[in-house]
Formats: C-alpha cells, structure tokens, sequence
C-alpha cells in the first residue's frame, strides 16, 4: 500500500512512504528512515476460505422470479448479539415476514411465473439439463407471460413447451414423450403448446436430426460401437437419396437402428426398439420397407 503526500518535519524532509504489511512500519521511499511502526492495516481482508474476499453476491438469473435481487427476512428470533427477542417482538418479526411475502407476489401473473419459474428448475434434476437450457426455458416462459398466452393453459403444458423449444434451440435430444412424463403432463397438450409458441413468439429453432437419437438408443440398448458407426452410414445414405425428408427423426432412427442390428447379427427384436424408442412396430416396419429399397439388408 502506497500512502502519498506524507510529510513530517521533526523526521523526514521527503514527501512520500511506503506501508509495510508485514512489519506494520512506515518507511522513507528515499532515505529509508522508519517514520513509525505499529500501525494498523485498516484494509480489508478476508480470512474464510469459503469467502475468497468476494463483494459481490450471486449471480441474476432470470430462472427466479425476482430475478435473485430480493432480500428474505431469516426465521431466526434471536438479536445481534445471540439472545432472543421478546415476545411482542416475535410477533412483529412474523408480521414483518408475512408482509415480506406478500410484497413480492403482486397479482395473479407474478403467482403463476412463480409456479412456472419453480417447475423448471424441478426439471433441471429430473432430466439432467443444463444451465443454459433451465435459463433459455425461463426466457421462453417470461415471453410468454408477456404475450399473455398463458391465460386459459395449465402451467405445466407451457413449461413443458418451453423445456421442449429450449432443447431444440440447444441442440439437446428431449422428445415430447419424455417431458410428458417427468412432468406427468398430457403429451398432446405439450405439443398443442408448442405449436402455439412456435407461432407467437417466431421461434427459430433448427429441425431435429437423427443421428442424436441414433446414439441415444443404440448407448439404452448397450449396443456395439459398430453398429452405432453403420447405423449412422446407413442414415446418411437414406439423407444423399433423399427418402428421410417429412419423416419423424426418432421413427427413421430406430428404423436404421434395427437395420445396423440385422447386419451386424444382433439379436434385438423390433419390440425392444419400439419400447426404448417410443415408436410403434408398425411405423418401424413401415419405414424398413421403404429403406431397404436404397439401404438392402443382405
């Protein structure tokens, strides 16, 4: 620590020191004569290791309905000093807190963001998502709310819709069917909300591929690297003749899937696909007779 413009007549004819943390002394830059000691550091410093010397607090996240700049009253009743409060003073501590939570719900929309906010978060632990999909879902919500298409929706439709657009704009493999049941929810009442953010917020997000979901079934059905590589090369031959356009991505991947398990002699049955894929046999044998025509199996 510099300390500029010192200056003492009986000591030292220089203007400036220099603060010795270590020693607590203040030295002469010049001469080096010791104008005093035994000061105090009145810097700030940090001793828990958890703490680091940090001055900020956490960080805004729009996945909180304050956005996390909201103070919360503690339910400790005890002072400053460790002792506990009165009586009378409890009671005004709990009026304070109960007035507290009323401050920060400020009508039925601010509730049910709340709700929503606090459901998505839910999803981060079920599903395995990442940070960045929880606070793209949140944006999504909050447009929403602010569009005013949430009146006459249950909230966990549209909070499936936006898990489901966030995926897809982050290039994540969620389908509908997986949404609907960690959230318990309808599957067609999520897509029927999806359709509708789609078109009032103008989402832009990139189509489906199935090489995702290839993997995804080949690593549930602990398949060999072999057959995940032809089922990929199989995909791509089907993509260069041009056959898989309109057609559902998980459908042409567990079609290519079981194509990759005839070649290779594995013995997985359509209905094991069907199960881990939620695709019907009937799809699946659909879509193998048209591959096969470009893609044959012997």
């Amino acid at each position: 620590m510099i300390i500029q413009n010192v200056q003492d007549e009986n000591s030292c004819i220089h203007l400036t020191s220099l603060f010795d943390d270590n020693t607590g002394e203040q030295i002469c830059r010049k001469c080096g004569q010791i104008l005093d000691n035994n000061m105090v550091d009145f810097s700030y410093d940090g001793f828990d290791e958890d703490f680091k010397n940090s001055r900020t607090g956490p960080k805004i996240s729009i996945t909180m309905h304050d956005g996390g700049l909201s103070t919360i009253i503690g339910r400790s009743n005890f002072d400053s000093s460790g002792k506990a409060v009165s009586y009378g003073m409890k009671g005004a501590l709990n009026r304070m807190r109960m007035w507290d939570s009323r401050s920060k719900s400020h009508g039925s929309a601010h509730r049910n963001l709340t709700v929503a906010l606090l459901e998505i978060n839910k999803l981060k632990e079920k599903m395995s998502l990442s940070d960045a999909i929880i606070e793209r879902a949140a944006y999504f919500y909050r447009k929403a709310s602010e569009k005013k298409l949430i009146r006459g929706r249950t909230v966990e439709g549209i909070v499936g819709a936006c898990i489901y657009a966030a995926c897809r704009d982050l290039g994540t493999t969620r389908t509908i069917i997986e949404i609907s049941k960690c959230m318990e929810e309808r599957r067609n009442i999520i897509a029927k909300s999806y359709r509708l953010l789609f078109q009032q917020l103008s989402l832009e997000v990139p189509v489906p591929d199935s090489t995702s979901s290839i993997i995804r079934f080949s690593n549930n059905l602990e398949l060999p690297e072999k057959v995940k590589r032809d089922a990929i090369f199989i995909l791509d031959t089907l993509k260069e003749n041009k056959v898989v356009a309109g057609k559902k991505p998980d459908a042409v991947a567990a079609t290519v899937v079981y194509m990759a398990c005839i070649k290779n002699n594995e013995n997985i049955s359509q209905h094991k696909i069907s199960k881990i894929s939620d695709i019907t046999n009937v799809t699946i044998r659909n879509r193998l007779k048209e591959f096969t025509k470009y893609v044959p199996l012997v």
